[in-house]
């Protein structure tokens, strides 16, 4: 059976954070592809600063020299509200014979409760949450599996932040996304 890694968020922008847990994630878990699925409205969070368009490609530089890892566009394409259990029942349709693992990082094991339909999706599918720094895991959920791996202290709001008032974003994002933040104005 097939083994593949959903890795759900915003990216606003990809971060060496994000990039990070999916690589833990794939080399522990032995994944024959991690795909990453950019958010188009979600429904917990406020609404991305950077367009989808603007996350989509940031996200392709990214991750363009990863043999294993590859985007969904299914949520950024849909005009309601991104759920986790719509975007896990298109894939599934997609990949048969899939056993399916979604990566989260250890800092969204607190907001799980309020997923739409978690019971369900804790039966469908296998969630992993890898550590990340500065968000120890309290209370693990038996439906998690964890994954200890070393990880940036790396947030998109700290890199938003930061390009608004100035400063550098240098080894914090990949040097292509770095550059297309300042040509394209993002962030300002």
């Amino acid at each position: 059976m097939n083994e593949v890694g959903i890795f759900g968020g915003i990216f606003d922008p990809i971060h060496f954070g994000h990039l990070q847990v999916a690589e833990a994630a794939g080399k522990v878990l032995e994944l024959s592809n991690l795909i990453f699925v950019p958010s188009g409205l979600p429904p917990h969070k406020k609404p991305p600063i950077a367009s989808c368009q603007d996350r989509l490609n940031m996200l392709e530089m990214a991750i363009e020299k990863s043999p294993y890892f590859s985007i969904s566009k299914i949520e950024i394409e849909r005009k309601e509200y991104s759920y986790t259990k719509d975007t896990v029942e298109k894939l599934k349709a997609i990949y048969k014979e899939t056993e399916f693992y979604f990566v989260i990082g250890s800092d969204t094991i607190s907001e799980l409760s309020e997923w739409k339909e978690i019971d369900r999706l804790f039966r469908e599918i296998r969630f992993v949450a890898v550590t990340r720094q500065g968000f120890p895991i309290k209370d693990a959920n038996s439906n998690i599996q964890i994954i200890t791996s070393p990880t940036l202290a790396i947030s998109s709001s700290e890199i938003r932040r930061r390009v608004k008032e100035g400063g550098s974003i240098k080894y914090l994002v990949p040097e292509r996304v770095e550059e297309y933040i300042y040509e394209n104005g993002l962030y300002k």
